[in-house]
C-alpha cells in the first residue's frame, strides 16, 4: 500500500502543474538558489494544508467553496502580478541590454518563501488531492490515529518533492548560466518566465 501511496505521489508532483511551472520560471529568470527557495515556500504550503487537513480544519475549506473561491483568487491575482512584472522586465532587457536589465532588483529570501506558501495555498486542487487520496492509505489496524496517519503520508509527500523539483531546477539553472552573458538572452529567458507565469494565471483563472 506504501508504494502505491508513493508512486501516486510521484505522479502528481511530475504532473505540470502550477507549482512546477512557477518553480521553473524562477530558475530560468533567476537561477537555482531563488528557485529552492520558492520550493521550500511551496513546500511549507502544502504541509500546511496537511496540518488542516490532519486537524479535521481541512473540511470547513472544502464546505465553504466562496472561502475557496477567494484563497484562489488572491492566488491567481498574484501570480498574475508577477508575470507582468516579468513581461515588463523582459522588455526592459530587450529595449536596454544593460546590466539592470540582466540583473533586476529581487525581494528577499523570505518574501520569495511567503511567495511560495501563497501560491500552494491559493491552489484548491492541492486541498482536494489530499482530501481524496490521503484517507484511502490509512489503515484502520494502525497504532496510529487516522489524524496522525494523514500527517504522516502528507509530510512524506512533501518530502518526495524536492527530489523531483531539484533535477527541473538545474537543467533550467545550466541553460540560463549558458546564456546569462548575452543581455538579449536573458531577456529572453526572462521573457519565457513571463509566459509560463501567465500560464499558470490563465489555467487557475479558468478553474476558478
Amino acid at each position: 500500500m506504501l508504494t502505491a501511496y508513493i508512486v501516486g505521489c510521484i505522479a502528481l508532483i511530475i504532473k505540470p502543474g502550477p507549482d512546477l511551472m512557477c518553480t521553473l520560471a524562477t530558475a530560468l529568470a533567476e537561477g537555482k538558489a531563488r528557485a529552492a527557495t520558492l520550493m521550500a515556500g511551496l513546500v511549507l504550503g502544502c504541509w500546511t494544508w496537511i496540518l488542516l487537513l490532519s486537524a479535521g480544519v481541512a473540511s470547513f475549506f472544502t464546505s465553504h467553496p466562496a472561502v475557496m473561491t477567494s484563497i484562489q483568487a488572491v492566488g491567481v491575482a498574484y501570480i498574475g502580478y508577477l508575470a507582468f512584472g516579468s513581461f515588463r522586465e523582459a522588455a526592459a532587457g530587450f529595449r536596454n541590454g544593460g546590466p539592470d536589465a540582466l540583473h533586476p532588483a529581487k525581494s528577499s529570501g523570505w518574501r520569495l518563501v511567503c511567495r511560495g506558501v501563497l501560491m500552494s495555498m491559493s491552489n484548491p486542487l492541492t486541498i482536494l488531492f489530499f482530501l481524496a487520496f490521503l484517507p484511502n492509505f490509512t489503515n484502520k489496524g494502525s497504532a496510529f490515529p487516522p489524524a496522525v496517519q494523514v500527517l504522516l503520508l502528507g509530510t512524506l509527500f512533501c518530502t518526495l518533492v524536492p527530489f523531483i523539483y531539484f533535477p527541473v531546477i538545474l537543467a533550467a539553472d545550466s541553460l540560463r548560466m549558458r546564456l546569462l552573458g548575452s543581455a538579449k538572452a536573458s531577456a529572453w529567458l526572462k521573457l519565457a518566465s513571463a509566459v509560463m507565469l501567465a500560464a499558470v494565471t490563465a489555467v487557475l483563472l479558468a478553474s476558478l
